[in-house]
């Protein structure tokens, strides 16, 4: 009778963004991870190259990765959203020696990471205690602006991916109209993560001076970011606040959409920066201002994920339970709560 072949212990996982590429190796049995890396993908002419850089860095190969990207994840060729990297997963197993690889959407894998985060790797931002096993979902602006939900089966959680942060960006006075207007100018159509993002903060700065009949010189999002939270740019400030106050309608938004009573998640590279600012108010009264339904997103908690790696993690669960029982035995179903 032939044996099974071991199932591995160890794999490549990476979580590729707009502006940054992390690799770790990931232990498939304790989701531990060790030898990361973090380049700028601009150093990189493709992910191909990127990613066999890494693997040089390796002292022994391995035969399998996970890879969350920020880009939909709809067949064989992967296109970035925000970046000029793609790749066609067949490809890349023939030139990186894998056997196999696991694509997914990055707020997917971020979302299967939820389970497995720590009380003190979360900065709770109003709200009660999550509903068990109810569903939650997981935002966030970075490069772009992403979004996935996490369901429960009744053995397992199953995360929803989405392109949330492509969906339309609207008004609520005529303050916000006349910046969106600003914004839309030369598009055809206005997503939210043309606000909700590292360049969207840029943005408003620019469409909030133009307001005020001012034309500074174009800034980089952190600029923005650092001039707005250390109080010497008052455009900045401004910037800022609009952006947390569309930040909290839109997770109020996407918390009805999936009936998040488990809670609302904050990830990408801005929430952790900003946890204090969201934490002021302004966050939580756009996020529950929602007429007959305040009262239902009241109780909803909001955190923002301070861990690092979470990504990774996540995208090191998706393998686990994609290869079955691992060397501990643990079977494919696991319940991840």
């Amino acid at each position: 009778m032939q044996r099974e072949a071991a199932l591995p212990r160890e794999a490549i996982v990476a979580d590729i963004g707009g502006t940054n590429a992390r690799f770790a190796v990931a232990d498939l049995a304790t989701l531990e991870l060790s030898r990361i890396s973090q380049v700028l993908c601009a150093a990189h002419p493709t992910f191909t190259a990127a990613f066999c850089a890494y693997l040089a860095e390796l002292s022994a190969p391995l035969d399998h990765a996970a890879i969350a990207v920020a880009a939909p994840v709809t067949g064989e060729d992967i296109h970035f959203t925000n970046s000029p990297w793609s790749f066609a997963k067949h490809e890349l197993c023939g030139t990186a020696g894998l056997k196999d690889v696991l694509v997914l959407n990055d707020f997917e894998a971020l979302a299967l990471s939820l389970p497995h985060l720590a009380r003190a790797e979360l900065h709770q931002i109003g709200g009660l205690a999550p509903e068990d096993h109810a569903t939650k979902i997981v935002l966030g602006p970075g490069t772009g602006l992403g979004v996935a939900g996490l369901v429960w089966s009744g053995e397992r959680w199953i995360a929803v991916p989405g392109e949330g942060g492509h969906t339309s960006l609207g008004a609520h006075d005529e303050h916000e109209l006349t910046l969106l207007e600003r914004l839309r100018k030369g598009r055809s159509h206005l997503s939210i993560e043309r606000a909700l993002s590292g360049p969207g903060l840029a943005n408003l700065y620019q469409a909030i001076a133009a307001s005020h009949g001012e034309s500074p010189a174009e800034l980089r999002p952190n600029d923005v970011l650092v001039r707005a939270l250390s109080g010497e740019d008052g455009i900045a400030e401004e910037a800022l606040d609009v952006f947390i106050t569309l930040l909290g309608r839109f997770a109020g938004d996407a918390a009805l959409l999936f009936g998040a009573r488990g809670g609302v998640y904050l990830g990408g590279g801005i929430a952790p920066k900003i946890a204090l600012a969201l934490s002021s108010g302004a966050f939580r009264a756009a996020f529950e201002q929602k007429g007959r339904m305040t009262a239902y997103l009241a109780p909803i908690p909001v955190y923002v994920i301070r861990a690092d790696l979470a990504t990774l993690k996540g995208a090191a669960a998706a393998l686990s339970a994609q290869l079955g029982p691992d060397a501990t035995g643990r079977p494919k179903s696991v319940d991840l709560a």
